[in-house]
């Protein structure tokens, strides 16, 4: 839209009628007149007539013309008796009566002098009532018919405005610029006017150059003030649209000095702007805006306000910009520039990321639908609505999976199918296709986001993005199970885009898709080519880890271990999982150290968990394992280590749900250890499992043992006869026997001591049983004085086991 529109004329065309007759009327055609009155009496009437029209009795003059007009048809004069009647109506504001009159003259007489001042009468009439249609033949006719050559020059003007009021701006031009060429100085009372409209027609007609030329002379010449402050104002826009600053600055500044009542002041502070926005003087813009209203035509004024609020935003003053943005469209919704105004208060918007874009982003969209439903403004407010919900999204603080979250993608997803692609600049095109897959995922509608991705593909493969959608897809593939087009997704990142940031999630998936469909060996090949790749990355206590698994499910024992180590060092979270499969690794290998240390460690690594019930769910050791550890640490006579692991798989609260075996050893281990309290209840437990009479004694003499150590000598005798009820005669029936002798020793009855010490001796042969039993029989002889007795039994034991050394202490060993 150019500034320079038409601006309607500053006054309008006011024909003072008696000056107009007083041309019209030649001076020669009055001199007949009174020539004809003398002589012809008949027409006294008409002399009569005149004399009252000089009178000025229109009324009574209009009354003799027409009795003359009907008395004398066939006068010479008539053509003066009807134009009389009309200018006397005409005097009258008998504006009807007076048409009617002038219009008969036309018609009837066609031709000449009074013809042509009808035609004038006429025109001038239709001209001030703005009906340029008949002005411009009753102009023509009068131009044509009239004798005198100023009425005549007149005519023609007017004739020319009326052409150019009736929109034939050549035809016009044409005749304005052949009164310029008839008379060209100042015998030509419209001179200025004729160049003022012919520079207004020729930038009409698209000549601005011309336009330019006519209005700067006159700009220098015209000696009307109106004219010159015109061409002043118009020149200087002009040449600010055709370029020429200079020119332009100098006409304006001219202007701005123009009074305050001059109409054209105010379009010389718009011209100025306009100047000052081109060389980018934004604060001088904003100066020239803030001081005052403006007059300008509409298309001049929206162009101005819209620039003014271009000048606020480069400025750095959004708001301000927003606000003339705003009443820009308001006012101009359908011209360039209102649409250009609310597009730009879209962009503000979505800068500021104000919650009110969805809906200004709507309206917009919808209202320029109606305007024009092809302009790429629609396009780009579907697509700032969609932005706007996307990083809302985005940057949810509850987590893109919330329905906060989920809400705002779904917004933006169905923002984002309103954006015809092929209508915005393609700088956009490859990020909100995308998104809209993007978003179409992450609001649950994974086959449409895998659709619009994989149209992304296919359109940008090469597009910095490519990556990172297939990646999306990828997930959005494993979310619906579909594992093997999700790995097809997750190989082509690796193959195709090796420096991609995709690629390590993606190598990661690869080995973690292989996992799943139980593809081990292609699982650890991919975890170990994620590791050769990224040896740093996060996830390599993970992939050290899948590795040892792999190798452990191949029953690859010894090469699970050290990924598996790796792993359980590299992620302190995977110590449980981690160090369970170690344990079972050095079961299989029958590494009883690395077994037993790695079995401790996951044992009193269980966390500590309030909840039963989550505790429960912590796998557990096999039992068979500890049960295997803890035999082989008996029998190294790491009786700690084996009391450790076989009591971690024993069941006091239940001791019928553990085997007597383990009971049995469990109770020897704590006996070796002088835990004689958790022995004896170990021996209990056991004892109620078997009924076995050798192993029941046994049991009963090892419980007797602990029981005498603890001086519960009542109980440690009972045990003892069990043991001596349950095995008649052999081994344990002897050292039975021995125990009750030193019960009987302890509690000081030394005689029934070394009577049951002296049995033993006596009934049972044994290399070690049968001397002890002698050498304690021996000691009670002598504690009791019977030194006979106990010389006899020392002659026996030197006899029969000439080797034995008598122990330091005869105390049991407690």
């Amino acid at each position: 839209m150019t500034l320079l529109t038409r601006l309607p004329l500053t006054r309008s065309l006011r024909l003072v009628l008696v000056v107009l007759a007083i041309f019209s009327t030649p001076p020669a055609l009055r001199t007949t007149l009174h020539a004809q009155a003398a002589v012809n009496k008949v027409e006294d009437v008409l002399s009569y007539a005149d004399l009252l029209f000089n009178q000025e009795q229109f009324t009574l003059a209009a009354q003799q013309y027409s009795i003359f007009i009907q008395e004398n048809p066939k006068s010479p004069n008539l053509q003066i008796a009807w134009f009389r009647l009309g200018e006397c109506y005409l005097k009258a504001n008998q504006i009807q009566d007076a048409t009617t009159s002038f219009n008969f003259l036309i018609t009837e007489y066609k031709r000449g002098p009074f013809v042509g001042s009808a035609a004038y009468r006429l025109a001038v009439l239709s001209f001030n009532a703005k009906d340029y249609q008949n002005s411009l033949a009753y102009f023509k006719k009068a131009k044509d018919e009239l004798n005198n050559e100023d009425a005549k020059f007149q005519a023609k003007f007017y004739f020319a405005r009326s052409l150019q009021l009736t929109k034939q701006p050549k035809e016009a031009l044409a005749v304005f610029e052949q009164m310029i060429a008839e008379k060209p100085g100042p015998e030509n009372p419209f001179l200025e006017r004729c160049q003022l409209e012919s520079a207004r027609l020729h930038f009409e007609l698209g000549d601005t150059k011309k336009a330019l030329e006519l209005f700067k002379s006159l700009a220098e010449t015209a000696a009307t003030q109106e004219f010159k402050e015109e061409a002043i104002v118009r020149g200087g826009l002009l040449a600010a649209e055709a370029g020429e600053t200079e020119a332009s600055e100098e006409l304006l500044n001219q202007a701005l000095r123009f009074s305050d009542t001059s109409p054209w002041k105010n379009l010389a502070q718009v011209g100025a702007i306009f100047n000052a926005f081109t060389r980018e003087d934004y604060d001088r813009v904003i100066g020239l805006y803030n001081t005052g209203a403006y007059s300008a035509p509409d298309e001049s004024r929206a162009k101005m306000l819209l620039i003014v609020g271009h000048s606020f935003r480069l400025k750095g003053d959004l708001d301000s910009a927003a606000r003339l943005y705003a009443l820009v469209a308001g006012k101009y919704p359908t011209q360039t520039e209102g649409i250009e105004a609310g597009y730009r208060r879209l962009q503000i918007l979505h800068q500021q990321s104000d919650p009110m874009l969805p809906e200004v982003a709507t309206r917009f969209a919808e209202s320029q639908r109606k305007i024009d439903p092809k302009s790429f403004y629609i396009d780009m407010a579907w697509l700032m609505k969609a932005e706007w919900h996307f990083i809302q999204a985005e940057n949810s603080a509850s987590g893109s999976g919330s329905e906060f979250a989920k809400k705002h993608f779904g917004d933006a997803a169905d923002a984002y199918k309103r954006v015809r692609l092929d209508n915005v600049d393609e700088k956009f095109r490859e990020t909100a296709l995308y998104k809209l897959g993007w978003s179409e995922i992450e609001s649950g509608d994974l086959q449409s986001g895998i659709l619009s991705l994989s149209r992304f593909v296919s359109r940008h493969p090469k597009s910095p993005l490519a990556s990172s959608a297939l990646a999306k897809r990828a997930v959005a593939y494993q979310s619906q199970g579909d594992h093997q087009f999700a790995l097809g997704d997750f190989q082509s990142i690796a193959s195709r885009y090796p420096d991609a940031p995709e690629v390590e999630f993606s190598m990661q998936q690869i080995a973690l898709i292989y996992a799943h469909q139980r593809k081990t060996a292609e699982m650890i090949t991919a975890y170990k080519n994620l590791l050769n790749k990224f040896p740093d990355t996060n996830g390599a206590g993970e992939a050290n880890y899948w590795i040892g698994v792999g190798y452990f499910d191949l029953e690859e024992h010894q090469e699970a271990i050290p990924n598996l180590e790796k792993g359980r060092e590299l992620d302190a979270n995977l110590e449980d999982q981690t160090t369970l499969r170690l344990v079972i690794c050095h079961y299989q290998l029958e590494n009883i150290e690395k077994l037993s240390i790695e079995a401790k460690r996951y044992i009193e690594g269980e966390p500590e968990i309030e909840n039963n019930d989550a505790a429960k769910k912590r796998a557990v050791i096999p039992p068979p394992v500890l049960e295997y550890l803890g035999k082989k640490l008996a029998a190294q006579e790491d009786y700690e280590g084996a009391d450790y692991f076989l009591t971690e798989i024993s069941t006091p609260d239940e001791p019928a749900q553990t085997v007597a075996s383990t009971w049995k050893i469990i109770a020897e281990c704590r006996q070796k250890l002088k835990k004689h309290v958790e022995a004896i209840l170990a021996y209990d437990h056991f004892l109620l499992q078997t009924e076995r009479p050798s192993e029941r004694a046994t049991a009963y003499l090892e419980r007797g043992i602990s029981q005498f150590c603890l001086r519960d000598f009542e109980k440690a005798r009972n045990s003892a006869q069990e043991s001596l009820r349950s095995q008649k005669e052999g081994r344990t029936n002897a050292e039975a026997r021995i125990l009750l002798g030193d019960i009987g020793a302890s509690e000081g009855n030394l005689e029934e001591a070394a009577r049951e010490y002296l049995v033993v001796s006596q009934i049972f042969s044994d290399p070690e049983v049968t001397p002890k039993a002698l050498a304690k029989a021996i000691n009670a002889y002598q504690s009791l004085g019977n030194r006979e007795k106990a010389q006899e039994l020392q002659d026996e034991l030197t006899a029969q086991f000439p080797g034995y050394k008598k122990p330091a202490s005869f105390e049991v060993d407690c």
